[in-house]
């Protein structure tokens, strides 16, 4: 299924935060598609995200399933983490790059009395994790210790062992807030519940993959490449053919622009793209050509490289060369925030 080409094959860029802005925008782009019998049978679904709202992931997932039911692609050109790694799970096929990366599934959740900041499920489950570990192994230690350095009773170094950690660690323990936990275990959840439904369909989902990707990884921005990806999807493959295409122009574009990713959505049609390209191409050669016929030197493109040899002044030391690197930005519809 990897081998698709632009004839049967619908493909969509999603760039920025996951939202239900977002999510109607890439609605819409399909829609309009179905209302010009235009849509195809099959589609690749380039996104690069930090995450966002997992409703929207959701959403997401689930609408390129209803369109294109059994052959939907997925390609990770770059980062794609938390929300848009529930997106992921809706592929039939995975296509990661070599500078694609998934995240666990960790919803993040924001912290109340900080602006702009969000906690993570996995940061609080592990702290009670090691706080209970610690606890266990404290008391081990006092019992073992009590018991066998001053000869008393196992019931007695039992209490004197329980009161000790009590005193050392209930400072710590006092700070978790119940309510917190609740909030977090509710999150889990949702990824639960709507993992499992994207995954009944795409079937590309191995075992107990669902559950690792929740609690299975030690942080929120643990990266998992291609070979990892290979431990938990059934079909994972390298950018070929036409993903590899999209793969290319994509990556370059979030390499250079790399705080697009955690912007408002920008979602886009790739036929956009290619048309916005062949317009550049064609109009270069247009000028081209016009200045051939006028007897005229070609005019440098702005951002292009500039000639040195046809003029005797730009030989001259203090001049030097001038150079430059072409930088094409194709724009299309930004996703208004939530």
């Amino acid at each position: 299924m990897n081998e698709l080409n632009c004839d049967n094959t619908d493909v969509y860029v999603y760039i920025g935060d996951i939202t239900r802005t977002g999510y109607d925008n890439l609605s819409e782009q399909i829609e309009n598609r179905v209302k010009e019998d235009k849509i195809s049978e099959n589609v690749i679904f380039c996104i690069s995200t930090y995450g966002g709202d997992p409703n929207a992931g959701y959403r997401m997932g689930r609408a390129l399933q209803h369109y294109y039911a059994g052959n939907v692609s997925v390609l990770v050109p770059s980062l794609c983490k938390s929300a848009g790694t529930l997106a992921v799970i809706s592929a039939n096929n995975l296509i990661i790059g070599d500078r694609g990366e998934l995240g666990p599934l960790d919803i993040q959740l924001r912290k109340a009395d900080e602006m702009g900041e969000s906690s993570s499920s996995l940061d609080i489950f592990k702290a009670v994790d090691q706080l209970e570990s610690r606890t266990l192994s404290a008391f081990r230690q006092y019992l073992t210790d009590i018991k066998y350095g001053s000869g008393i009773s196992t019931r007695l170094s039992a209490d004197i062992a329980s009161q000790l950690v009590s005193n050392l660690f209930q400072p710590v323990a006092s700070q978790i807030d119940p309510h917190k936990i609740g909030e977090h275990q509710r999150a889990m959840g949702i990824a639960l519940s709507y993992g499992e439904r994207l995954a009944k369909k795409s079937k590309n989902l191995k075992g107990d993959a669902l559950n690792k990707l929740i609690v299975g990884y030690p942080s929120h921005g643990f990266v998992i490449d291609r070979s990892e990806a290979k431990e938990l999807f059934s079909k994972v493959n390298c950018p070929s053919g036409l993903s590899a295409t999209v793969y290319e122009i994509v990556s370059s574009w979030v390499t250079q622009n790399p705080s697009i990713i955690g912007n408002q959505p920008l979602v886009i049609d790739f036929e956009e793209i290619l048309k916005s390209k062949i317009s550049d191409e064609s109009n270069k050669e247009i000028r081209e050509n016009d200045n051939r016929d006028n007897g005229t030197e070609p005019e440098p493109v702005e951002g292009e490289p500039v000639g040195t040899e046809s003029s005797e002044a730009s030989k001259q030391p203090e001049q030097g060369d001038e150079s430059g690197t072409k930088k094409s930005r194709t724009t299309g519809s930004k996703g208004k925030a939530s």
